[in-house]
């Protein structure tokens, strides 16, 4: 009697795709957790060269402990002249570290930052705008307050408020441990909730009701959030979501609630829909970018979906610049360090001649193509096909728990 020889299924060119698919993505999510654990361990920083930056005419420091030095000058006879400590306060990417030089009467004779995680360009803005030189002089028990007694930097809120606030802690600290003065607690954090957090609630909601079959007016409604999101929380705010962003989470740089609801309800929402409906809100409905490109779509009456025969290529291509700019900044431990994203460039005209002609290729491209940016560079759609992917696994292994209780 013959044998008969098992017939071997041959996979299908999808399914290979599918499988290589999956195992890339795995791959990806572990080197970014290496690159994680190998950032946390190599971080090192040198505070010496801040301290001394504060406090110029100091001679010689004295370390007093608790990042606290006593300074001193030497022309004839020593003598103390101040105290510099570190102050720490969170910005836009995360925890700013300062080097605050207090005379013996509270008052603030130098700056110098030791440690952030700012983006580059939006931090070399506030640099170059001298706000560090409104923090000079200032008592330890002043407000420190942008728009009460100091200036603020248009579209850079974040990075200055943490300078004000890592001035008056550091300070603070001279002031109460070491010249024994009054300082008064801290008042409770204020809940900041305004128009754009008001805004971004809304668009939520009015997507939620415009994706429903029965809603009629659904063009209509999504050119109104397009147009909202591009004037509210692009150039009004300037508060689009970026990888760097996303950078400042994986880091575990979670910020303050009370002062970041934006965030929160931005990211809250855009994870919440992905995992429940499987759909990318914020992208497809009211991204200030997107919108930047669609008006440009517009009026040049772009057709063009891109290039068919590239496509895999540039898809991989966008997902391998998304991998390594989560990399580079969890090795770095800098959210914002690897970012190439050109949404400041357009919404606070701020960015190098590199990004300014980027911008400039991607706005004409938009004239022809659709979203040349979204589809071909952004990369935030490779973080979102992670999400969906984990999401698929969740939801399969669910399926196979509940079918194996079932047959049990």
């Amino acid at each position: 009697m013959s044998k008969t020889k098992p017939i071997k299924l041959k996979m299908s060119k999808r399914d290979r795709t599918k499988r290589w698919e999956r195992w890339l993505a795995i791959a990806a999510i572990v080197t970014i957790v290496i690159a994680w654990f190998v950032g946390a361990t190599l971080e090192a920083n040198d505070t010496m060269p801040a301290i001394e930056a504060a406090m110029p005419t100091a001679d010689r420091f004295e370390n007093l402990g608790n990042d606290t030095f006593a300074a001193y000058t030497n022309q004839s006879e020593e003598e103390l002249i101040g105290y510099v400590t570190l102050g720490e306060a969170v910005g836009y990417g995360g925890p700013m570290v300062v080097a605050v030089g207090v005379d013996l009467a509270g008052n603030v004779v130098g700056t110098a930052v030791s440690d952030h995680v700012e983006t580059p360009s939006y931090f070399k803005r506030v640099m170059d705008a001298n706000f560090i030189d409104q923090l000079l002089a200032k008592p330890y028990d002043d407000p420190f307050q942008i728009g009460e007694d100091l200036d603020g930097i248009t579209g850079a809120t974040y990075t200055v408020s943490a300078l004000a606030n890592a001035t008056l802690n550091g300070s603070q600290i001279v002031a109460g441990q070491q010249l024994g003065l009054a300082v008064e607690a801290p008042p409770p954090t204020k809940i900041v909730f305004g128009i754009p957090e008001i805004t971004v609630l809304a668009l939520y909601i009015v997507g939620y009701f415009a994706h429903q079959r029965k809603f009629k007016y659904k063009k209509q409604a999504r050119w109104a959030m397009l147009i909202t999101g591009l004037v509210v929380l692009g150039f009004w705010f300037n508060l689009p979501l970026t990888i760097s962003k996303i950078n400042t989470f994986l880091l575990g740089f979670w910020p303050q609630w009370q002062t970041n609801l934006y965030w929160y309800f931005l990211l809250g929402g855009i994870f919440f829909v992905l995992t429940v409906d499987n759909k990318n809100a914020y992208c497809s409905w009211f991204c200030p970018f997107g919108a930047a490109q669609e008006c440009m779509g517009a009026i040049g009456g772009a057709k063009i979906s891109g290039p068919r025969k590239y496509r895999r290529f540039f898809l991989w291509l966008q997902r391998g610049l998304a991998w390594g700019a989560i990399v580079i900044a969890l090795l770095f431990r800098n959210p914002g360090l690897s970012s190439y994203e050109v949404f400041g460039t357009l919404f606070s005209f701020t960015g190098s001649t590199i990004m300014f002609g980027l911008l400039g290729i991607i706005l004409v491209m938009s004239l022809f193509v659709k979203r040349p940016w979204c589809n071909f560079l952004c990369p935030l759609d490779p973080v979102y096909d992670i999400i969906r992917l984990v999401r698929g696994w969740t939801m399969d292994f669910v399926k196979n728990a509940r079918k194996g209780a079932a047959a049990s």
